[in-house]
This record gives structure tokens, sequence and C-alpha cells, in this order.
């Protein structure tokens, strides 16, 4: 993901503090304070506002646009990832629809709505760059440098799917967001029915993506994700692999997305075999 590449880049990243809403806006700010007494220059922050991997969690429309105002009043861009929003019960709208400053470069992909292997994507960069032009065109050269061009099969795969589909997204992955909804109103389900009476264990409820939180009083880690591989046959990501500090250690994702009925329910259970001998 974007921290790979940016260790691939020698980009130094600084993490900002995330809650029930997303990424907290305040906390940017002072992270950017932070930044700037240590004589450092943020460029950028990287978001993923709806249903965000890991957390699963959505940004509302308040700390939107809290969001918008640090970012306009620091001066820096908000690279905003919308790779899971059509998979959702409700949609806000984006940060770069709500973008009056020319503060969000918006990041779309056809991965999750299109065809996982084509690895097509596009990028909204409407910011006038010094010299004059975009810098989309900036972009575009970058990525013709790095990669030549993308696959010309992959992009007319895409194509076809949006032909044939009257270029609406939405009629092209109609059977997909059933699916997804379906999976995660099960997944809740089957995590209150087999975990609900255990004040110790928590979990967010996210109204789209693909991902649940769960939240545990023991400590989540590659050990213990091989012990429930071997002992339960059973796998989630241990959380701490996504943060960028130190935290993360109590919590665990589930994906759903590739899931059926019967799987979830099974992998529930097996799940609530590894955690509740491990309670208090």
């Amino acid at each position: 993901g974007l921290t790979g590449a940016a260790l691939l880049t020698d980009t130094p990243v600084w993490p900002v503090r995330s809650g029930e809403n997303g990424i907290d806006p305040d906390d940017l700010a002072l992270q950017l304070k932070r930044a700037d007494e240590q004589g450092k220059r943020v460029r950028a922050c990287y978001v993923t506002p709806n249903f965000a991997n890991p957390t699963g969690t959505s940004m509302d429309l308040a700390s939107r646009h809290r969001l918008l105002e640090v970012a306009e009043a620091h001066g820096i861009l908000l690279l905003e990832d919308n790779a899971y929003g059509l998979f959702g019960a409700e949609r806000l709208p984006s940060l770069k629809s709500l973008d009056r400053s020319g503060s969000v470069v918006y990041i779309g992909s056809f991965a999750k709505t299109g065809m996982p292997g084509a690895r097509v994507g596009y990028v909204v960069a409407d910011q006038q760059v010094p010299g004059g032009g975009l810098l989309a065109d900036q972009l575009s050269k970058l990525k013709g440098m790095l990669t030549v061009n993308t696959s010309p099969i992959a992009q007319a795969v895409i194509a076809g799917k949006l032909l044939l589909n009257g270029f609406s997204l939405d009629k092209a992955n109609a059977r997909e967001v059933d699916i997804y909804q379906r999976n995660l109103r099960l997944t809740l389900g089957e995590l209150d029915r087999r975990l609900g009476a255990f004040p110790d264990v928590t979990w967010n409820t996210p109204t789209g993506g693909f991902f649940v939180t769960v939240t545990v009083p023991f400590v989540v880690d590659d050990e213990l994700l091989e012990r429930a591989a071997r002992d339960h046959g059973v796998l989630f990501t241990p959380m701490h692999h996504f943060f960028g500090g130190k935290g993360g250690f109590h919590q665990l994702r589930l994906s759903i997305s590739l899931l059926t009925p019967e799987l979830i329910e099974e992998g529930v259970s097996r799940l609530a075999a590894l955690i509740t001998p491990r309670l208090p």
C-alpha cells in the first residue's frame, strides 16, 4: 500500500490518529504543527474517507469539512483514496466534491469496482502547477516514465464493463454491492451472537466496505495468527501491521468480501473459539 510505496521512495511517513469517524482533523493540525517545529515540511495527507482499509470507518460530513479547513490553512494536499465508496448503504459527498481551495487530489481504482487483476486506476488532479499546466499532466509524465503504459488489454476489459453497463459503476456493481452488504450484516450478526456476551470484546459497525475491526483485551500479533491458522483454521490480519506508530496490538481485521454465509458462520465460530479462552 501507500506505506510500502513511501518506503521504496524514501519518503517519510508521519502517523495521524484516527477514531470512529476516521482520521482526526484536529490531530492532523497538531501533527502538522509538530512537524513544522522540527523543521519538516509536510506536503500531503493520505486519507480514505469511506470505509477505510483496514479500520472500515468512514468520516462524517462535519469531519470532512473540518479536514478541508485544516488542509487549506496549512497548505497541504489531501490524497483522497475512494476505492470502497461504492460499497455502502449510504454515500456522503467526496472530499473532492466539497473542495473549494484546490486541496484535494482524488484517487480512484477499478480494482474493486471493475476487476482486481486489471490494475487500472485514475487520478483527478486539477491543481495548477508553477510554470503552467495541471498537476495531472505532471503525474501522467511521471507514470509514463515509471511504467510506460497501463496494459491496453486491461484498459479494454474495464472499458468493456463500463460500455455494457451504460457507463454506470452502480449498475456494473449491483450484484457485488448486494453480496458485500449481506456479508457485512451476517458478520456483524454472528459476532454479536458468538461474542456479544463478553464486554471485553468489541467491534465497529461499518455500513459498507469490506472490513470489520475487532478489539480484544490480549495481544494480537503474528504468533497468535499462526496459532489461529494451525489450531482453529481461521485467518485475520493483526492490526498492528497497519499502524504508522506502535499501536494496534489489541485489534484484528476481518475481511468479509469473498465469503459465503456458511463460511461466515463457521469462521466467526472458529474465531470465537480462539478468543473466548483468552478472556479475563
